[in-house]
């Protein structure tokens, strides 16, 4: 059974039944699912698709970017699009059409056309990724309680499973093109039937929360607020150290533990495993604790793995301590990612949701795109360990402006006060 379309997310909390916020929670889930099991599969075909595609590693890299690009480019100018057609709409159709960029990739050859494919995939992956996220915030009001950190061990879970399909696929002895073929139907059919269960769109207008509440926030520079600025530059900091650990770990082991290529390759599933469990159980140490005690006692966690793997040469000792880093990392972004929806907004409508997660997940993303690139320059100068010993410059500033993620705990101190639904 389907929410009716009310007039704010909290009149929907205030009318929905515990079946139908169950509706909803799950299929904004799917659509973390189906995100995940595309881009593990993605990244695990990458090197056999390099080949494939004719591109050295140079070119790889900056198709690469031009994809990020359109991400971020996409992620400023979606709103006129969910504004015009609606929100779940524009996450429906968009999840059920992002996967056919994979066998359209394994179907081309050639830089110029790597560009053009992997540019328009960028355009529309900034689209979804602006709506999810904006879902998952609105239906956190929904249900009163966090939800964050499952819907990204879902994408997590979801990655991992796409990995080791991939696996078998090859090992199989399966194509790229006709693998992906049969995943993008897959995926298509999938998102197509859990769509129709994610949360209805609101009638601005009347919104109750008061004409700021409502009010489309339109324009580049609109939706900028010192709150999603200061959250964003957490999230920047704290995707910078995501993005530095999973990148360099496994060179790390290699050139300073003289491991085995094997060996070392164990680093990152350490990483990404006990990172993507923690998120299992995140939802409800933020219930427990709040935002804020969780932020700071996750980047003690955080640095005493780091500061393990400096200290300590052993090397399983140091792929614990990336497993360490991994269980510290989780939760962070997802409260981070909460706090700018629930607290940067001006209002709690979804247009002024979408633009808050818009603007904070472009300086988000510019921390996870330059953190392998300043620890490899660092590297250079002063040593891959010296490298990876500055990232506890960005975990201080997170843990020194953490009380700015306050706004992610609304949804936990509501649920706290009805522990019916809690129990639920």
């Amino acid at each position: 059974m389907a929410i009716p379309a009310l007039s704010c997310d909290r009149e929907l909390a205030d009318r929905a039944t515990p079946r139908q916020v169950r509706h909803v929670r799950l299929a904004i889930s799917g659509i973390y699912l189906t995100a995940g099991l595309m881009l593990g599969s993605w990244f695990t075909r990458l090197p056999q698709l390099r080949l494939q595609l004719g591109l050295s590693y140079g070119e790889l890299g900056a198709v690469l970017l031009i994809q990020m690009i359109g991400l971020i480019v996409a992620m400023q100018l979606a709103e006129p699009l969910f504004a015009r057609f609606g929100h779940r709409l524009i996450v429906w159709m968009v999840a059920a059409a992002v996967p056919w960029f994979l066998p359209l990739m394994a179907a081309i050859h050639g830089l110029a056309a790597a560009t053009l494919a992997m540019l328009g995939w960028g355009l529309t992956a900034g689209v979804i990724d602006v709506g999810m996220n904006a879902l998952g915030v609105r239906t956190e009001r929904v249900a009163r309680r966090p939800i964050l950190n499952s819907l990204h061990a879902t994408w997590g879970a979801g990655a991992l499973a796409g990995s080791l399909i991939t696996i078998a696929a090859v090992r199989t002895g399966l194509g790229p093109f006709a693998h992906f073929l049969f995943l993008a139907a897959a995926l298509t059919g999938f998102a197509l039937v859990v769509g129709k269960h994610l949360l209805p769109d609101q009638a601005e207008s009347d919104c109750r929360s008061g004409k700021a509440g409502g009010a489309a926030v339109a324009g580049l520079r609109g939706g900028w607020t010192r709150a999603v600025v200061v959250l964003g530059v957490l999230g920047a900091a704290a995707a910078l150290c995501e993005t530095s650990v999973s990148s360099w770990c496994g060179i790390f082991l290699t050139e300073q533990r003289a491991a085995s290529v094997g060996v070392a390759s164990l680093g990152y599933p350490a990483f990404i495993v006990t990172q993507t469990a923690t998120r299992m159980f995140g939802d409800r140490l933020h219930l427990r604790f709040g935002a804020v005690m969780l932020v700071r006692g996750c980047l003690a966690v955080t640095a005493l793995g780091l500061l393990t793997v400096i200290a300590v040469p052993s090397t399983w000792v140091d792929i614990a301590g990336f497993a360490l880093q991994g269980c510290g990392i989780a939760v962070l972004i997802p409260i981070i990612t909460g706090a700018a929806g629930h607290g940067g907004a001006a209002g709690d409508s979804a247009s002024a949701t979408r633009v808050a997660i818009a603007r904070y997940s472009t300086l988000y993303y510019g921390g996870a795109m330059a953190g392998p690139a300043i620890v490899g320059w660092l590297a250079q100068f002063f040593g891959i360990g010296t490298a990876l010993a500055l990232l506890l410059a960005p975990m201080l500033l997170v843990a020194l402006l953490a009380k700015v993620t306050a706004p992610a705990s609304f949804v936990g101190e509501v649920a706290l006060r009805q522990p019916e639904l809690v129990a639920h």
